[in-house]
C-alpha cells in the first residue's frame, strides 16, 4: 500500500525537497572538516598557539647540530594493536636497518619521528604531547587524532638512544 501526500505529487516539490535537504546536509559540515577534523572536535591548544610547531623546530635544529648519522635507540609503541614490545632500532648513515618492522618504519629514524610529528601538526590533530631529550631525539610522542574517535590513539617510547661510530 502506497500512501501518496497532495505535496508530493505537485510538480517540482520533490525536487525542490532534495535541494533544500541536500544544502541542509552541506551546512553541517563546519569548515575544520576540510583540514582532516572530524566536525565538533577539538585541536591541541600547543598546534593552536604554535608552541608544538616551536619545539619541533628547535628539536630539529638540535638534532642537525649533533651531526649524528648512525646510531640506536629502543622503542615501543602503544595503540590498540598487538601487545607493544621493546624493539632495537639500528640506523646506519640515516637509514634504518632492513630487520625495521613494518609498522615502526615510519618513525624508524629521528628525522622520520619528526615527520610523523609534523604531519600531526598539520593535521591539527586533538591531542599531541612530545617530550625531547638530548640531541632533539624525542623520548615520547603520544598522538590522539580525534577525541570523538575511540582507540585511535598512538604513543611510542624511545630509550637508550646510543651514537654508533
Amino acid at each position: 500500500m502506497t500512501i501518496r501526500t497532495r505535496a508530493a505529487s505537485l510538480p517540482g516539490v520533490r525536487h525542490l525537497g532534495l535541494v533544500v535537504l541536500a544544502s541542509l546536509a552541506l551546512s553541517i559540515v563546519p569548515l575544520t572538516a576540510a583540514q582532516g577534523q572530524a566536525p565538533g572536535d577539538e585541536v591541541d591548544a600547543g598546534i593552536l598557539d604554535g608552541s608544538e610547531q616551536r619545539r619541533l623546530s628547535s628539536a630539529r635544529r638540535a638534532w642537525k647540530a649533533a651531526a649524528v648519522s648512525s646510531y640506536s635507540f629502543r622503542i615501543t609503541r602503544a595503540c590498540f594493536c598487538p601487545p607493544a614490545q621493546d624493539i632495537r632500532i639500528v640506523v646506519r648513515r640515516g637509514r634504518p636497518a632492513s630487520t625495521t618492522g613494518e609498522e615502526l618504519l615510519d618513525v624508524a629514524t629521528v628525522p622520520r619521528m619528526f615527520r610523523r610529528i609534523q604531519r600531526s601538526i598539520d593535521k591539527k590533530v586533538a591531542g599531541l604531547t612530545v617530550r625531547y631529550g638530548k640531541r632533539g631525539v624525542p623520548s615520547s610522542i603520544s598522538i590522539d587524532g580525534s577525541k570523538l574517535v575511540a582507540d585511535d590513539e598512538l604513543g611510542y617510547t624511545i630509550s637508550r638512544f646510543t651514537p654508533l661510530r
